[in-house]
């Protein structure tokens, strides 16, 4: 996730005039409709004009979610995720960048930074003296820049998957990065531990060529990665140290087998967490693994993409028999689509079965 949320929280001339009017109720209208006109829901702390997450929650439609145990809030919306940490006052976008001191408690509630919440969510702030009233609404100027941009701009620019591979190493991912090098493609690997052992050259080769490694586990069976609070996180430490024994490095990218719905408990999930491991599904889900067809795959996905409106567009493909000629269906399909596809990196905020679309 890029960094433009630091963004300046100052509401410029608006701060002077909701600091002289804090003595009174400012209403909060969010697409025209009154959400709250209640003493103490706004309050600037170094002239910053904050606001109660339980106002903001429902008005914009986040879902939020308590993580008593590490001190955290998430919020999320559309696949964007807010991290909200309680313990040293922080604020993030991604589950590695903090920005200090911008959470404040209060009279057991939280207040976040009004502009910077809103806007990062997809909505537009503006004040007006009469009441005093701060409105937020939905902000169409993403949408409104992508209608007026030139069609030749349009017809010119790559839309980006990507493109995603469970179960291997094997004996045919030499197919994948083959097909790969010839689209000039990227993908993520996430890879099993005894399969990396197995075929320690393939692991280097993958990585040589720009792609992302991940972590898919040990067993890749639910009545053992799962058992336990601690089993997921043990089968992830496990994999990264295997991987760092063939390429010297580790990863914080994850996929837990099956995805991380409905399996994976919240408790085993903040231990993942814990650990700086970031979680990642699919959204696009390939079906190779059911139609072992690489025609019936390609024209399952395609036409998923197809109908799907989701971003990033994540797709879900396994290192098995017949990826490579599916690939080559796949990939052509994307070049001639204007598709492309990169790699996996960590600052990138991680597609999740459970998200609201």
């Amino acid at each position: 996730m890029k960094k433009n949320f630091i963004i300046a929280v100052m509401f410029l001339s608006l701060f002077s005039i909701i600091t002289k009017a804090q003595e009174s109720c400012i209403s909060v209208v969010v697409d025209d409709k009154l959400i709250s006109r209640e003493e103490g829901q706004i309050d600037i702390v170094d002239g910053t004009a904050y606001i109660s997450v339980r106002f903001l929650e429902p008005a914009l439609d986040i879902d939020m979610y308590w993580m008593n145990e590490i001190g955290q809030v998430h919020l999320n919306k559309d696949e964007k995720i807010m991290i909200l940490n309680l313990h040293d006052h922080t604020l993030s976008t991604d589950w590695l960048n903090m920005e200090r001191y911008m959470v404040v408690s209060k009279n057991n509630d939280i207040m976040v930074p009004m502009r910077l919440v809103a806007e990062y969510f997809g909505y537009k702030v503006s004040f007006k003296s009469d009441g005093p009233i701060i409105s937020i609404t939905r902000n169409e100027t993403l949408e409104e820049a992508k209608t007026e941009k030139p069609v030749q701009d349009q017809d010119t620019t790559p839309k980006v998957m990507y493109l995603t591979f469970d179960d291997g190493p094997s004996q045919y991912t030499d197919q994948i990065l083959t097909m790969l090098d010839k689209y000039q493609m990227k993908a993520t690997f996430f890879m099993l531990d005894g399969a990396m052992k197995e075929n320690p050259e393939v692991v280097k080769q993958i990585v040589q060529k720009g792609h992302a490694v991940g972590l898919h586990g040990v067993t890749h069976k639910t009545n053992t990665f799962y058992c336990g609070q601690d089993g997921p996180l043990k089968e992830m430490d496990q994999t990264n140290d295997t991987l760092e024994s063939i390429v010297g490095f580790k990863s914080c990218l994850v996929r837990t087998p099956y995805g991380s719905s409905p399996y994976l408990t919240q408790k085993q999930y903040i231990n993942l967490l814990s650990r700086d491991y970031r979680i990642w599904d699919w959204n696009i889900d390939s079906k190779d693994w059911a139609y072992k067809n690489p025609y019936k795959t390609f024209n399952s996905t395609t036409k998923s993409i197809r109908n799907s409106k989701k971003e990033p567009k994540v797709i879900l493909f396994h290192d098995m028999k017949d990826v490579g000629k599916t690939l080559e269906l796949f990939l052509k399909w994307m070049q001639e689509n204007e598709y492309t596809s990169k790699e996996i990196t960590p600052e990138l905020v991680p597609v999740k079965m459970t998200q609201k679309k």
